[in-house]
């Protein structure tokens, strides 16, 4: 065997069984698939090295059978270690572990019936193989996970194939007789091989540190994320307890925030404010606009008449009510959720106008905030094309007629033509979302 390499074989005999070694460690106490095959693979590569390494001392069954059977495997059974860190109920590959055995049966039946001309080509080629095979399942890995280095791992699975592949053509041609001998092709290609294998070892553990970082953050998001469901949800329930407008008015008025946040940005305004997620708070938002009403008696909120001066300045005060309840939601929160600002900004601001005229501020313009501007257009359009029991709905061009009346005075001009441009998404809405249909 050529000097050059044993070292390198000994450091991957020490690297693999170390790396194996600390997986099933930093997992311990988990039902980690992934880890258990790694180190399987990790366990079986290093002892079929070790029998190639000291073959001269082993019979053929051992160094010729077994190692290449164990080495072959431990491809196999790294592409499944991969496999199982995005899809923990993958099969086992009992098939191409059938095959590996298969092979090194072969591979005895040929050096014991005096045929082993071809059985370091036969070697070459099952090792390109199994790596193929592996990196096949690295690559079916990485579309579940998406993480750069399983894209890394896959690579490395294809090189290593390659390598062993161009070992092949100086066996065809004579000028080795077996891959041990010390021509250049072979020491060069044997040590690059030996070489990207401790690598895969060192980026395997890139892999499940990055992934373990993930699963930790990953965590956090979902529980993050189901807070601020439960938190939406128990708002919107409160606000719809005491609003005397029915439950689709907050669906279809929500959906109508977000038909008109998009189409200003097809417009090319605010473009770098509405992003889809900013978008998307605004549309989770808009269901808390009448939230105040909760304050609000019921001698006003659901008094069926007209109200008087005094009971209308009362009722004027659910915009204050509303942004004081979320604002006093927010402060317990150390990260508040981004759609509870916008519900802040609506429910405190939806009834101001554009030309400062409106309450509970007497805002004018873009002092206003985006979210409420919007609301408040989505917010008179709805109460316009609906049914209530003072008034038949308006159809969709006399609503935005008179909201055009209002256009530069109550609302923004922009917000306005954004509306009128959305007549089918508006229609369909108000069709989906009728009253009494939810």
């Amino acid at each position: 065997m050529n000097l050059t390499v044993e070292p390198l074989y000994l450091i991957s005999i020490i690297v693999n069984l170390t790396v194996g070694i600390f997986v099933i460690y930093l997992f311990r106490g988990q039902d980690d698939r992934s880890a258990r095959y790694w180190f399987l693979g990790a366990f079986t590569l290093s002892l079929g090295v070790a029998l190639i390494l000291f073959r001269s001392y082993l019979p053929a069954v051992l160094s010729y059978s077994a190692a290449h059977f164990l080495s072959t495997s431990s491809s196999i059974l790294f592409g499944f270690s991969l496999i199982l860190i995005g899809n923990r109920k993958a099969k086992f590959p009992a098939i191409s572990l059938l095959i590996c055995l298969g092979y090194s049966a072969l591979l005895f039946y040929l050096v014991q019936s005096g045929r082993s001309d071809a059985v370091p080509m036969i070697i070459a080629g099952a090792w390109s193989i199994s790596l193929v095979v592996a990196g096949l399942m690295s690559f079916m890995a990485n579309k579940e996970l998406k993480n750069t280095y399983i894209d890394l791992m896959t690579w490395l699975f294809a090189v290593s194939a390659i390598l062993w592949l161009i070992r092949i053509p100086p066996l065809v041609a004579g000028f080795t007789v077996n891959l041990a001998d010390p021509g250049l092709i072979n020491s060069v290609t044997l040590v690059a091989i030996i070489v990207l294998g401790i690598l895969r070892e060192m980026v395997y553990m890139g892999i499940r540190l990055s992934e373990a970082f993930k699963g930790s953050l990953r965590s956090e998001i979902i529980k993050t994320g189901e807070t601020e469901e439960a938190l939406l949800t128990s708002l919107i329930a409160l606000a719809s307890k005491r609003d005397n407008e029915t439950g689709n008015h907050i669906v279809r008025t929500a959906n109508y925030v977000k038909i008109i946040a998009l189409r200003l940005r097809a417009m090319g305004h605010y473009v770098d404010f509405l992003t889809d997620s900013r978008i998307q708070d605004f549309y989770r938002a808009a269901p808390l606009h009448d939230i105040g009403k909760v304050g609000i008696p019921d001698s006003i909120l659901k008094n069926p008449g007209s109200l008087n001066a005094d009971e209308r300045e009362i009722m004027k005060t659910h915009a204050s009510i509303g942004e004081s309840i979320l604002l006093t939601v927010k402060e317990k929160f150390s990260h508040s959720p981004g759609f509870l600002d916008h519900a802040i900004e609506i429910s405190g601001g939806h009834h101001e106008r554009w030309d400062g005229k409106g309450y509970p501020r007497g805002l004018r313009g873009s002092d206003i905030p985006l979210a409420a501007r919007i609301m408040t257009v989505a917010d008179v359009y709805d109460a316009l094309v609906s049914r209530r029991i003072y008034k038949e709905p308006w159809a969709h061009f006399d609503a935005c007629e008179e909201i055009a009346k209002l256009s530069g005075t109550k609302f923004e001009p922009i917000i306005v033509e954004a509306l009128m441009q959305e007549k089918e998404a508006l229609d369909r809405i108000q069709a989906t979302y009728q009253d009494g249909l939810m």
